[in-house]
């Protein structure tokens, strides 16, 4: 089993959905306790350091920028109504881009998806929408299936949830997929997170 944690960036922004943020960091930071080992290493990247304002009106504290994160082996881009500000912003989209590039795993959380199509990452594959973010998402040409039925879907490294109410199910996919289904099950279990692990994975080609 690997005993490296995972470099894993947030990203935050203005307006940004604080469960969005708060839920996975949470559950990750939850994962290693029983063998006392960090898996994931968490870092709040933001265009610059410092206070953030949530939509809940609940400050976070960026303690990266984009210019001095460093590796990214797992992506969460969070969602809220922030997101569509965000998603018109170059360094935003730049970082993203990046990042999903070298990532093995990158989590969209709801309006999350605006900045992975800004950055062009839903050229493929298949990500779990609302129906009115699948709308939205057309009119940007998206052209990866939006799944507006499913709550949360795996596409090659894309991990996606609909809601924000599923972020930490969506973090539990990812804990099965790095470090395997039983501690992730383990997990859910002891934060009553309603994870089935029960998702198939449809391979992607060019992220």
């Amino acid at each position: 089993m690997r005993t490296k944690p995972y470099a894993t960036s947030i990203l935050v922004f203005d307006e940004v959905e604080l469960l969005d943020v708060t839920g996975p960091m949470a559950l990750l930071s939850a994962a290693g306790r029983q063998w006392n080992f960090q898996p994931f290493k968490l870092e709040l990247v933001s265009a610059a350091l410092g206070a953030v304002t949530t939509r809940s009106v609940v400050e976070l504290t960026a303690t990266r920028t984009f210019s001095t994160s460093g590796a990214v082996e797992c992506l969460v881009i969070p969602g809220g109504y922030g997101a569509r500000k965000a998603a018109e912003q170059h360094a935003v989209v730049d970082f993203v881009r990046r990042a999903a590039s070298e990532a093995e795993f990158v989590l969209l959380i709801g309006n999350g998806a605006l900045v992975a199509a800004r950055a062009g990452l839903l050229d493929a594959g298949e990500i779990a929408v609302t129906p009115e973010l699948a709308e939205e998402l057309r009119t940007l040409g998206v052209s990866a299936r939006l799944n507006a039925e499913s709550g949360i879907c795996a596409s090659g490294k894309l991990l996606s949830a609909a809601r924000s109410a599923l972020a930490l199910d969506l973090s539990c996919e990812l804990v099965a997929r790095t470090f395997g289904k039983k501690l992730a099950s383990s997990l859910s279990g002891s934060l009553g997170v309603g994870w089935a692990g029960e998702l198939e994975v449809v391979e992607i080609i060019g992220l």
